[in-house]
């Protein structure tokens, strides 16, 4: 709109060359600010427990509200992650189910707490595996308020939450991942794009993993 309006009226009276030039400029620094705006945020990385810098990684799709994900997740923290954690990176995407009602919400406020500490947005989402029953749509922020002030995040805080779309974004993201590996339940457990159905599953394809890794 800009190089077809004032500007180009302005130079009516040049030679045709000088116009050619100045458009020319003009184009140029038009695509170049476009391409800076357009350029999207770098992302926050994926929150992942154990070690971060393992090359052996495993990607969990999870919904907060999903009592089998809080079964998998008791799991892990008392039996997967003491055994595995100094060696493996487990890597949380959120993969709130439709029928769930306030699992988008809780992944949302999850990914806030991640971008204060990742640990404070590992523990919001075991108080949510663990605190499922008490959880409600209604009640949610009221949660998330109690539970983030001692991480020195006040109410006010939570409810800014959620005009903030670029945390919507990452939940969506990590949808559309998710609907591109083939997720079809949660959890959805991958260890080189394998899935394991069972925590025990799990623990013999690691096991196997990191014989293949050391050699």
């Amino acid at each position: 709109m800009l190089a077809s309006g004032p500007g180009l009226r302005d130079t009516r009276g040049m030679n045709s060359g000088m116009n050619r030039i100045l458009l020319s400029v003009t184009v140029t620094v038009l695509a170049f600010g476009m391409a800076a705006w357009a350029k999207p945020p770098a992302a926050t990385p994926d929150p992942v427990a154990g070690n971060p810098q393992s090359s052996v990684r495993v990607i969990i799709y999870q919904d907060l509200e999903c009592p089998d994900c809080a079964q998998w997740h008791a799991v892990l923290e008392s039996t997967i992650l003491p055994k595995f954690g100094k060696q493996v990176a487990f890597e949380f995407r959120d993969f709130p189910l439709r029928q769930h009602r306030w699992s988008f919400n809780a992944a949302v406020l999850a990914r806030y707490f991640d971008t204060l500490n990742v640990q404070v947005g590992l523990a919001w989402r075991d108080y949510c595996f663990t605190h499922q029953d008490e959880l409600t749509p209604d009640n949610l922020i009221n949660q998330a308020a109690a539970w983030a002030a001692p991480h020195g995040v006040s109410r006010a805080q939570i409810e800014q939450v959620f005009s903030r779309s670029d945390l919507f974004a990452k939940v969506t993201a990590d949808l559309k991942r998710g609907n591109a590996d083939q997720v079809q339940h949660t959890p959805t457990v991958l260890l080189n794009g394998k899935e394991a159905t069972t925590p025990e599953q799990l623990e013999q394809m690691l096991t196997q993993a990191l014989r293949v890794a050391r050699r």
